[in-house]
This record gives C-alpha cells, sequence and structure tokens, in this order.
C-alpha cells in the first residue's frame, strides 16, 4: 500500500536540503555569485525544523532528555561558531551566527513551561507555579541582563566574559536565529498544528504580516531586494503533506548535519577565496 504524504523523517530531510542549499548561498556569497533562488529555497527550512519541533513536543516521551538534546546542541553551535569565525573568516564578511538549536530550545521552553504552570496552578502547588514562571521566562531574563551588561560599555574585562557567558549557556528571545518571529512561529504551530486546516490559514497570516512589515513593496525590484523570509510561503505545501507519522528516526544524523555541514562549507569557502 502507498505511503500518503510525508513523514516525519521525509519532510526534515526535505528541510535538510533546503537548508544546505541555503548555506551554500551564505557560505560562498563574495567568493562566486550565487543565484538569489537559493537564499529563497533556503527560507522553506527554518519553518520546517520549526514545525517538526513542536511535533516532537508534542509527542516525546521525555520532553526533558529533548530539551537537553537542543541545549548541548546551542552550546556546542556557540563554542564552534566562535571557533570557526575566527580561524576562517568569510570573504563577504560575515560571520557565523547560525543556532537553530537555540530557537527552537526556546520555542519548546515556552510550550514546557506554560503547560506544567497551567497544571500547578490547577493543583495549587504554587512553588512550582514559581519554579516554572521563571524558567518561562528565562529567554526573556537572560535577554534583560544582555541588554543591561551591554549598556555598561564594557567597562570591565569582567563584565565582558559575564556577557559571552550568557550568551552562549542561555537562550533568549531576540538574539536567536529568526528572532522572535520564529518563536512565535512556533508557538503557533504548537496551537494550531493538529489541523491542517487551522496550521493553512495560522502560516498564511503569518507570510502576509511578515511580508507587510519587513518588505518595500513599493515596486517588484524593491521586494526582490528586501528580505525574502516572507517566502517561507513555499515550506506550505509540505507541511499540509505531513502525515503524522515517524518514520526513520536518525535523531542524531541531524543533530550532527547541522553544524558539520555550516563548517564544512565555510572551511572550503575560505580556501577557494584566497
Amino acid at each position: 500500500m502507498l505511503q500518503k504524504g510525508l513523514n516525519g523523517f521525509q519532510i526534515k530531510l526535505l528541510a535538510l536540503i533546503f537548508m544546505t542549499i541555503d548555506h551554500i548561498h551564505f557560505a560562498f556569497q563574495g567568493v562566486y555569485e550565487i543565484p538569489l533562488a537559493f537564499n529563497i529555497i533556503g527560507r522553506m527550512a527554518a519553518p520546517i525544523f520549526v514545525f517538526m519541533v513542536t511535533e516532537g513536543m508534542r509527542h516525546t516521551r521525555n520532553r526533558e532528555k529533548y530539551m537537553l538534546r537542543l541545549w548541548i546542541g546551542s552550546l556546542i553551535m556557540n563554542f564552534g561558531n566562535s571557533i570557526i569565525s575566527d580561524h576562517f573568516p568569510l570573504k563577504n564578511g560575515g560571520i557565523i551566527s547560525n543556532n537553530i538549536f537555540s530557537t527552537l530550545l526556546t520555542i519548546c521552553l515556552l510550550i514546557y513551561g506554560f503547560e506544567k504552570i497551567v497544571i500547578s496552578l490547577k493543583a495549587k502547588q504554587y512553588y512550582k507555579v514559581l519554579g516554572f514562571s521563571l524558567l518561562t521566562l528565562l529567554p526573556f531574563i537572560s535577554y534583560a541582563l544582555i541588554m543591561a551588561i551591554t549598556k555598561t560599555g564594557f567597562e570591565s574585562q569582567f563584565m565582558m566574559y559575564l556577557l559571552r557567558f550568557i550568551m552562549t549557556v542561555f537562550p533568549n528571545i531576540i538574539f536567536t536565529e529568526g528572532g522572535y518571529f520564529v518563536v512565535l512561529l512556533g508557538l503557533g504551530f504548537y496551537l494550531f498544528g493538529q489541523s491542517r486546516t487551522k496550521l493553512g490559514v495560522f502560516y498564511l497570516i503569518a507570510s502576509v504580516v511578515y511580508f507587510f512589515l519587513s518588505v518595500d513593496y513599493s515596486s517588484v525590484s524593491a521586494i526582490l531586494a528586501s528580505d525574502v523570509q516572507w517566502l517561507m510561503i513555499l515550506a506550505l505545501p509540505f507541511l499540509l503533506l505531513y502525515n503524522r507519522e515517524k518514520g526513520r528516526s536518525m535523531k542524531y544524523f541531524f543533530y550532527l548535519y547541522y553544524p558539520l555541514h555550516i563548517y564544512v562549507l565555510v572551511i572550503l569557502s575560505y580556501y577557494l577565496g584566497r
């Protein structure tokens, strides 16, 4: 019997391909003329991964371990980004700031925290309400601390190290890949993702809102020169084809592939651009 739709493994594999194409554009722009189409194709990757992580939170047997893996991935990426950026600078002057692990962790923390707060309130366990509230607010607290330290002007080396420590170890709502918009997208996926109709309507509205908030739509050329993230709408057919089946696991393959392929592309770009 033929399988209908796409299972979880297949949809993540598609997102991986889209992501790789996008990162080719990121790494080699300035070395070669990489078509804008590479960047446009890449706009589909992050929303698919975000959608799948909300499905993971919905179905995993151990949310704490799930979030721990994302946190470890985030730490590795932050250290790796710093090392690779220092030794293999991009010719276009950019730095490696990619860390979708941190974004996914932020989404999961908010989902986990909100639900635990509701459960604790119903059970009248107010000490747990306080604890889970602090956990839920962690991405906002870390952002506030970053801003407070930044305003000091780094007058001491200790403050500079403290800033780097917070940005490396803790997720935050703003200085994370995709920013607050992708975090809100993840929360919407969790709320509406079980209904194809609700998912489609929500995703369409999110894409349209992003378009009007971030794009200069005064002319076709201005649109093409603007932020193309709104073209994430192209991922909608793949999201709607998701058949709720897990498929092959290979979870560590995706965890490993993400940082490794970025670093390999950046190193290749460095040597080819010399």
